[in-house]
């Protein structure tokens, strides 16, 4: 049952109107630039020592590229140009990053990035806030939606990522934001907001802090390609990817171990077909999913009782993982009701809906037992669990996509049936390597995990700091 009554406990700490001194009424006279979150912002710079961000660092905001098309992007040997989607939570991901030519970046060197930049986006999606790795070795610049940020004082520029990132200052962002359609902060106004400054000691220790998931994310990235090495070396799917270009395009021997549900001819014309018949040529041993697992989805949910456990949809699913801090809940009694939905340890969860198809993340985390699914995902439930390292990496593939792929149906509204899943080949691989392959990646899934604690755990100290709440002790004993 859904019910329009308001639970007032829950608003009572974000009221819809509030009083405010006119001694803290400055140029924004918006309802939404004095909330909560502000007031407590400008009751904390009467107790606790701030600078503005033009006392401490250099900001460069561009409008945009000088002379700089789509003509001007490459595939490889340029440098990355980075966008909103680019900037993480504290950190920079690369997988689909656009590169533009040297020549033309080289032209306007105040985009381009250096160690220990902080970059921040300003338009869009505001107040997202990264740093250059300190042993980045990939050259990079800012696009036009971001600003860097150069710090030219002393102060720990991995302490100030946090604070950028904490609700002090992302109050401050609201603050001074513009546009509703396409929200967006100036460069004038990225150089008004005000950073808390503690002690060197206590930026230490919050920077520290971002150090080490920083750390922790560059070895997660070193296992995870470590296992991708070990798997494209026993499948050979380099040379599997090269032949995919010599797929026939009007006819196909299949062999009859390949045939499906489907019997339509276009569906056996295609490149997975034809590298399944040179796997088999190669002599590796396939098997279809429905062979080594059960295959089940989610579904619709719109309850808005007490809910405690996650539901996890398209959106959620993050690389190898899923990201539980986006993640939808429901209720324990929704939960009990879909059995059929429950998820298990080690199931590979698919999108099987609109874009995204071919996403596919591994449901593992030592937070969360329990979790169930929305209706746009699938998930494959491993008899072997073993097993779920090494599909999940080879179905991430681009000869794994390909299967994945192949049973899409529909144009405007595309989907991708449980049928088609549990008819997709895997190659077998050795019980030895099996194990080499679990490990680095249950490894490195652990590593981004813990990362985004210590990024979490960060902006909290950052908070508490304001709010008195800091506990020293933890840092001399720390030190």
């Amino acid at each position: 049952m859904i019910t329009n009554k308001i639970d007032y406990k829950v608003y009572s700490n974000k009221p819809f109107a509030i009083w405010a001194n006119s001694r803290i009424i400055n140029e924004r006279l918006s309802a939404n630039s004095y909330n909560r979150d502000y007031l407590d912002f400008a009751k904390a710079k009467n107790t606790f020592n701030f600078k503005k961000v033009s006392d401490i660092a250099k900001v460069t905001a561009m409008i945009g590229w000088k002379g700089l098309t789509t003509d001007d992007y490459v595939d490889e040997d340029g440098v990355y140009l980075l966008r909103t989607v680019d900037i993480k939570d504290n950190y920079i991901d690369l997988e689909n990053a656009v590169m533009a030519k040297r020549e033309k970046v080289y032209e306007q060197p105040q985009i381009i990035l250096k160690q220990g930049d902080i970059i921040f986006s300003k338009d869009g999606t505001l107040g997202i806030t990264a740093i250059v790795p300190r042993h980045q070795n990939k050259e990079m610049c800012v696009g036009s939606t971001l600003a860097r940020i150069r710090l030219n004082s002393n102060l720990d520029n991995y302490y100030v990522c946090a604070a950028f990132m904490s609700k002090i200052v992302q109050a401050q962002i609201g603050y001074f934001t513009s546009g509703i359609a396409q929200p967006h902060i100036t460069q004038e106004y990225i150089n008004k907001l005000e950073i808390p400054i503690p002690s060197p000691e206590i930026q230490k220790y919050i920077g520290d802090k971002v150090r080490k998931a920083e750390e922790l994310r560059e070895e997660a990235k070193r296992l995870k390609k470590e296992a991708e090495e070990i798997l494209n070396a026993e499948l050979k799917l380099s040379y599997f990817n090269e032949r995919v270009k010599d797929a026939p395009k009007i006819y196909n021997w299949i062999y009859g171990e390949s045939i499906e549900i489907r019997i339509d001819s276009q569906y056996y014309i295609n490149e997975t077909n034809f590298i399944n018949n040179e796997m088999y040529k190669k002599g590796l041993k396939l098997k279809r999913i429905s062979e080594i697992a059960n295959v089940g989805k989610g579904f619709s949910y719109t309850s808005l009782d007490n809910k405690s456990i996650p539901y996890i949809r398209i959106s959620d699913l993050d690389d190898l993982l899923i990201n539980f801090d986006t993640a939808e809940l429901v209720d324990e009694k929704t939960y009990s009701e879909k059995k059929s939905s429950q998820l298990e340890k080690y199931d590979l969860i698919f999108a099987i809906t609109g874009a995204t198809i071919g996403k596919v993340s591994l449901f593992y985390n030592s937070k969360y037992s329990k979790a169930t699914l929305s209706s746009d995902t699938a998930f494959v439930r491993l008899k072997d669990k073993n097993d779920a390292a090494y599909v999940l990496l080879y179905l991430k593939s681009f000869i794994g996509q390909l299967g994945i792929l192949k049973g899409v149906t529909g144009a405007t509204n595309r989907h991708l049936s449980l049928e088609h899943i549990g008819d997709i080949f895997i190659p077998v691989i050795d019980n030895k390597l099996k194990q080499e392959i679990n490990m680095r990646v249950i490894k490195a899934i652990d590593n981004v995990y813990l990362s985004k604690q210590l990024i979490k755990e960060a902006k909290q100290d950052v908070e508490d700091l304001i709010e008195g709440n800091f506990d020293m002790s933890k840092v001399k004993a720390n030190s």
